[in-house]
């Protein structure tokens, strides 16, 4: 986090960065309290796990009896469900878990007064859905909630490479002062996922009678996350429900959907094309003159790239479309740029699809010798311009 030599010190104390925390010989209270705080967090999971069992023991049974789940999925559901009720569920006292601990740390009178204020923030903390906006340092990064947009800088506890930006993550944050932190742990999605989950959502937000989102998650938390795990959500990105700053994206994306859906494709590899295009133009913001040129573009992206496809020359894509050879280049050229570095993410992409293919529809033309220990998964993508099978 950048902070000036004059800014108040993060930690709290009222001085100047430049005579608290910046100074190496100076304990920072910042970092005390945010160990306190850490150490908080298991003391509750300790205190709810032993001061209120049954409480939980009878809530879960309530919950899971007519739920079929295997064990991996029970355990995960369990912990998710432990988490949720400590600040959810009310005993006969009508307080929650959280207060509970709250008050017995009161009257234990032993936590530092920046501690405590910031422990009794904990209150009423609800799951939230997020998207990484931006990675700072220090394990610092920034999120966005999907249903208020308000942003936060979130301090991670350890380095987790799988987070970058546009990964989605759901959690239980807990204010620390000057950021917040995940509550033991968070689910996190990678970005093609994140914006299907957030399209879902967003449309179960819609359809309910909730103003406030906060409250939909307090009440629906585990149910969701158990939708998640047993029927998962609707995998078909719905064009029309996605959130587009631009009407002309949502017309790409649209001309794009009525062509790629004529063609014999698996439905993950039609929902890419706009997963891809949604991302470009959340980052590019492109200015467009003519819908189809990029539409066409798009096309062409998705068949050039995949090794499954490689069919379609771009003046085949170009006519498809209604559209000049050259201008299709020019709009590909800006649209390979822009995803650059979307090219990992589909590689895993690509190798989930191989692993999910237990039949062998899509990947049955590739001979692939087993002995050959020179083979690379890589070695299917094609960077040429002239695609490698024309029909």
């Amino acid at each position: 986090m950048d902070i000036s030599r004059n800014d108040p010190c993060p930690c709290g104390s009222g001085k100047k960065h430049k005579k608290c925390c910046m100074n190496d010989t100076v304990i920072s209270l910042h970092s005390i309290r945010d160990r306190e705080l850490t150490e908080l967090q298991g003391e509750l999971l300790t205190y709810a796990l032993t001061q209120h069992e049954e409480l939980l023991a009878v809530s879960y049974e309530e919950f899971i009896q007519e739920i079929d789940l295997d064990e991996d999925e029970e355990e995960l559901v369990l912990f998710l469900f432990t988490t949720w009720s400590l600040f959810s569920i009310l005993d006969d006292t009508d307080q929650t878990i959280v207060e509970q601990f709250i008050n017995k740390k009161k009257k234990e009178n032993k936590l530092r007064a920046s501690t405590l204020e910031q422990l009794e923030k904990w209150i009423g903390a609800t799951a939230s859905f997020t998207i990484v906006t931006k990675i700072m340092e220090d394990l610092h990064i920034e999120v966005e909630d999907i249903f208020t947009e308000e942003k936060k800088i979130v301090k991670l506890q350890e380095e987790d490479p799988g987070i970058q930006e546009g990964v989605g993550l759901v959690g239980f944050l807990l204010p620390y002062g000057s950021y917040d932190s995940y509550y033991t742990m968070y689910l996190d999605f990678p970005e093609n996922e994140a914006v299907i989950l957030k399209n879902e959502f967003q449309a179960m937000y819609d359809a309910s009678d909730v103003k406030d989102s906060s409250i939909l998650m307090r009440v629906n938390f585990p149910s969701i996350m158990v939708s998640m795990l047993t029927e998962g959500f609707d995998e078909r990105l719905d064009v029309d429900q996605l959130d587009w700053e631009n009407p002309i994206y949502h017309a790409v994306a649209q001309v794009y959907k009525q062509h790629i859906e004529h063609f014999d494709l698996p439905e993950q590899i039609q929902d890419l094309g706009v997963t891809l295009w949604y991302i470009f133009c959340k980052k590019e913001q492109p200015t467009i003159r003519k819908f189809k040129n990029y539409a066409a573009a798009l096309h062409y992206y998705i068949d050039h790239k995949l090794p499954i496809l490689n069919f379609l020359t771009q003046a085949d894509v170009a006519e498809m479309y209604e559209v000049s050879k050259g201008s299709l280049a020019k709009a590909y050229k800006h649209l390979e740029k822009g995803l650059e570095d979307e090219l990992d993410k589909l590689y895993d992409f690509m190798e989930q699809m191989e692993d999910e293919d237990e039949e062998n529809i899509f990947f049955d033309d590739y001979e692939i010798d087993e002995d050959d220990d020179e083979f690379d998964f890589e070695d299917l993508f094609s960077f040429n311009e002239e695609p490698k099978n024309q029909k």
